[in-house]
Formats: structure tokens, C-alpha cells, sequence
């Protein structure tokens, strides 16, 4: 029988008031249903309805091992340890109140638990997870005392990455390596924590200690190369077999950086990319070869493209206008700065910088369109007309061009035109959102007559007037 059809015929069974049978039916379906969270929360309720207390526990307990989320298994388990086990009591309580999007709340259950309790393992689980209440609530150095006073009692390998790691988050580079230094002393087999105590040294400026700890090749060939020991580093290259790793090309790319052989860098900064799309290390490093050859532009742009990838557009924007004010000519920052200024609605920036790509580049559909909105959103719709035309002209199967033209038309009370190009864009676009309802203005447009220029300038200028009257 399946879960379900087991779950439907205890409930069944359940509703007739045969409770035994019921429960028999459930018990016997442990083995084959145990890691079910639906099974578990009724066989639970069917325990402590029988007054079985010790089972509803055992239980509930496993359905919070399950499915850690269950508010019922909290509260059920609650109403048991607040009269059985006080260190159980505060530790469930806590983790409710975290269910309930009250972490601060819990910080002071944690502490209750560690005074109800002189047992080893449980004082290690309560302050690991009162740690981790402070790292949530961002008191970071009360988490790290809550660390270092686990490892007082058990030395766990976990517990100094994790303070490594907060270290590192605030910028105490020192604390981390001592951390690390008397985890890899606690643990010398462990590779992670040596290679994480090297990368540190290697950020330090310390190569010799970073290749003292380094346990893979590309940290040895790192360290190698931040000496200046190019040919040690050319060795461990070129004997790696694995040419899939994108670290592989990276640091072919320094070597070559540090020989000042441009091409073979710039060639294995492109096999970099390849491997690892988007990587902003791509763009750093083209930034750093372009510095090398005082190629001012090229840096600051490459840096922007580094910063937008780490989604650090404030740094970004800053790049690339640095870029533009050294070579005003270049549209590639140029058309950057739009998108960014595009994604934060900077409109006075916006026309500016689309201006100067359409005087970059005159048939720019980026700039054209772009210019072409402005002038929309200004209800200056003559203007946005012109350059919306523009558009069209150059690139066609961009059909929303003709919703806005239509748009446009409709504004300066051209209706004739404006039905026109609506149905050029529900040709182009039939299962469109807007389908109905530009369907609706094209009847109704059927027969209006095209206006003058004079006329539509006329009504063009009132929806500026209304628009200036309106704010």
C-alpha cells in the first residue's frame, strides 16, 4: 500500500474511533515511512490523544529532524519539556521564536538552556546555536566569544573556519591567520585549512609563509609568481594535467603578466573567460594590462565591467566616467553608463549620455529609442516621434517601436496615423498584453482623418500644459 493510501485508512480508522487499529496501522508503517513529515506529525497526535507520551515525543522529535520548519512539533514538544527537561524546554523555545522570525528573542533562551544543563554535548549545541543567533542579529564578536568557548570544550575543525571567516568579514585579516595558524596546529592533515591560512598570507604580502602552508599546485604556483620566481612557477604549470580548471589560465595569464608578454597574456585571459564567463577576475586582469601599457581608458573600463559583475555599480558608474572623461570619443563606457543610469531611472543623466552615443554612433538603436522615451516621458511627443521614426528605419524587428509610434500619434491627436501603427504592431505582435485593448483604439480610429502639423503641434503643446498643470 502506498503512504498515502496507509495515511487515508489510519484516518479513516481514526474517524471510527478505532484508535488501536489505527495506531497498530501506523506503527507497523514505521520503518517504511519514517523520513515522512506528514506520517510522523499524525502517528505523533495519535500518540498523545492515547496518552503514549514517551512515543508522541520520540515522534515529534524525529519530525523536527525532518522537517525543521514544523511549528506544530515545536509547540507540541514545548507543552512536554516545560515539565520534563528544562535544558530541551529553553533550547525548543528558542528555535520556535526563530521560526517566528524572532531571532533577537531567542538569544536569551539560549542562555537559560546553558544554565540548565552541565552535560558537554548539549553545552556545545546550545552555544553554537547562540552563535549563530548573534551572527544573525550582526553581533559579531559576541558569536566569535561563543566559538572560541566551544573550542574550549571540543576541538572541531568547522568551528575555526568559522571564526576565520568572521575575522576575515571584518576585516581583521591578523586574528584570522592566528585562528587558523592553531587550526592547522589542531588539524595538520586538513588541506582546507591550510589553503585557507595561505590565500590570507598571500593577501598579506607574505609569500614564503603563503607557500609554506599551500598543499595544491595553483596556490604553490601563486605564491611562486608573487615572489617573482617565475621559472619555480612555470614548472608546477606546466606539469598540472588538468586543463579544465579555470585557475589553470588565471595564473598562466600572471605568468605571463610578470614576463610582460602582453599577448600570451591578454590570449590566456580570453581562455580564462571562456571557462568562467562573467568572472569579474577577467576584467581585472584585461585592467591591470591596460594600466601596464598606460592604456588609461581601457583600464578604467575594464574596471567598471569588473565592479558591474560584482554588482558594485556605484564603483562601476565611477569607472566608467572616469573612462569617458579620458577618451570622450569611445562609445563603450558610454553605452554603460546608460544601462546603469537605465536601471536607476536617472533620467537627467540618461539624456545626456544617450545624446552622446547618437553623436557616437547616428544610427545607434540604444541611443535613438533611448532619446525617443525621454522625450515621451516629457510630453514632448513631436520629438519622441522623430526619433522613434528613426528606429524603425534602422531596425524593424523591434515591433514595439510601432506601439510607441502609435502612442505618439495617439498623443498629438494623429489618429489616423496611430491606427496605422498600432496595427502594424498587432501584426508583429498578436498574443501581445495589449492586444484588446489597442484592437478597441483601432476600431475606433477607423475613421478619424489625419491632422495637420499645425493641428498636432497644437495638441501637443496642450498635453504639456496639462502635464505642467497636473504635477
Amino acid at each position: 500500500m502506498s503512504s498515502s493510501g496507509i495515511l487515508s485508512q489510519a484516518q479513516m480508522l481514526i474517524d471510527g474511533e478505532q484508535y488501536d487499529k489505527a495506531y497498530e496501522m501506523l506503527t507497523n508503517a514505521y520503518d517504511k515511512l519514517k523520513d515522512d513529515a506528514e506520517y510522523l506529525e499524525k502517528i505523533a497526535l495519535l500518540a498523545k490523544s492515547m496518552d503514549k507520551n514517551e512515543e508522541a515525543v520520540k515522534y515529534w522529535e524525529e519530525l523536527v529532524a525532518v522537517d525543521p520548519n514544523s511549528l506544530v512539533a515545536y509547540s507540541e514538544l514545548l507543552d512536554i519539556y516545560i515539565n520534563t527537561n528544562k535544558y530541551k524546554y529553553y533550547i525548543t523555545r528558542a528555535k520556535y521564536k526563530i521560526l517566528n522570525e524572532k531571532v533577537s528573542q531567542s538569544i536569551d533562551d539560549y542562555n537559560k538552556a546553558l544554565g540548565c544543563t552541565t552535560e558537554e554535548n548539549e553545552i556545545i549545541n546550545a552555544r553554537f546555536l547562540l552563535a549563530k543567533a548573534y551572527e544573525y542579529t550582526n553581533k559579531i564578536q559576541n558569536a566569535i566569544d561563543e566559538y572560541y568557548s566551544i573550542l574550549e570544550h571540543k576541538n572541531d575543525m568547522a568551528i575555526y573556519y568559522r571564526l576565520a571567516d568572521l575575522y576575515t568579514s571584518q576585516g581583521d585579516r591578523y586574528s584570522a591567520i592566528n585562528i587558523l595558524e592553531r587550526g592547522v596546529k589542531a588539524f595538520p592533515d586538513s588541506n582546507e585549512l591550510s589553503e585557507y591560512l595561505s590565500g590570507l598570507y598571500i593577501k598579506e604580502g607574505q609569500y614564503e609563509k603563503a607557500l609554506e602552508y599551500a598543499r595544491n599546485d595553483y596556490s604553490k604556483t601563486k605564491a611562486y609568481l608573487m615572489m617573482g620566481n617565475n621559472e619555480e612557477a612555470f614548472k608546477i604549470l606546466n606539469a598540472i594535467e588538468d586543463r579544465t580548471n579555470a585557475n589553470y589560465y588565471a595564473l598562466f595569464a600572471e605568468y605571463y603578466f610578470n614576463l610582460k608578454d602582453w599577448t600570451k597574456c591578454l590570449e590566456y585571459i580570453e581562455k580564462f573567460n571562456e571557462i568562467a564567463p562573467q568572472n569579474p577576475l577577467t576584467f581585472q586582469m584585461k585592467a591591470l594590462v591596460c594600466d601596464a601599457n598606460n592604456d588609461s581608458y581601457g583600464y578604467h573600463y575594464n574596471m567598471g565591467k569588473c565592479y558591474s559583475y560584482k554588482q558594485d555599480y556605484e564603483l562601476a558608474l565611477a569607472e566608467y566616467l572616469n573612462a569617458h572623461r579620458t577618451d570622450a570619443s569611445k562609445s563603450e563606457a558610454v553605452k554603460e553608463i546608460i544601462k546603469i543610469n537605465e536601471a536607476s531611472g536617472d533620467k537627467t543623466s540618461l539624456m545626456e549620455f544617450y545624446e552622446k552615443l547618437s553623436r557616437q554612433e547616428p544610427d545607434n538603436p540604444m541611443a535613438l529609442n533611448g532619446l525617443g522615451d525621454v522625450y515621451a516621458d516629457m510630453y514632448e511627443f513631436k520629438n519622441a516621434l522623430e526619433y522613434y521614426k528613426k528606429v524603425e528605419k534602422i531596425d524593424s524587428s523591434y515591433y514595439d517601436i510601432y506601439k510607441k509610434l502609435g502612442y505618439c500619434c495617439e498623443k498629438l491627436k494623429d489618429m489616423a496615423s496611430a491606427k496605422e501603427y498600432y496595427e502594424k504592431y498587432l501584426a508583429k505582435a498578436p498574443l501581445s498584453p495589449d492586444t484588446e485593448k489597442l484592437k478597441e483604439k483601432v476600431a475606433k480610429f477607423a475613421n478619424a482623418p489625419a491632422l495637420t502639423a499645425a493641428a498636432t503641434e497644437e495638441e501637443g503643446l496642450l498635453d504639456k500644459i496639462m502635464r505642467i498643470f497636473g504635477k
